[in-house]
């Protein structure tokens, strides 16, 4: 099982940087059956991101997204096979983990929460993330440094 943050499953539908990685892991996790997780928030957050796309061209979109590209974008993202899970503890736990590690809003700290409430790895290609939870959870990984097994 591997969490994904919003910033994984964007590269799922863009071509941006980091995109081979991320296709990379999405591929080798189906092909072995591995459970992909987020927490609730996610398929907000991937339509925010395609919403901006609409607003403001630059990364991942070069240039505006019409409304019929972002719909199709929204399509492609809801038909993913990932598990939205909501455990008990998960608010409770990202509270707690944005005050550890000090992060401006608790929406990063879902994910961790999450990951940790079930013992699997993290991937993010949140470079702010990594470097802010240095030394801490050992479970986030960074996209960037992923080789297909």
């Amino acid at each position: 099982m591997i969490c994904v943050d919003s910033s994984v499953a964007a590269k799922w539908i863009f071509e941006e940087p980091l995109s081979a990685q991320a296709e990379a892991l999405y591929r080798q996790s189906i092909a072995s059956g591995e459970r992909i997780v987020a927490p609730p928030l996610l398929p907000i957050e991937v339509t925010n991101v395609i919403r901006q796309c609409m607003r403001r061209a630059k990364s991942p979109a070069p240039r505006l997204l019409s409304l019929s590209e972002a719909e199709e974008a929204v399509r492609r993202f809801v038909h993913l096979p990932i598990a939205l899970i909501m455990p008990a503890q998960l608010h409770q736990q990202a509270l707690q983990l944005a005050a550890r590690f000090d992060l401006p809003a608790v929406y990063d700290a879902h994910y961790l929460a999450l990951a940790r409430l079930l013992g699997c790895a993290l991937w993010t290609a949140d470079r702010t993330l990594v470097n802010t939870v240095a030394g801490g959870p050992p479970f986030v990984r960074w996209l960037g440094e992923y080789t297909n097994p």
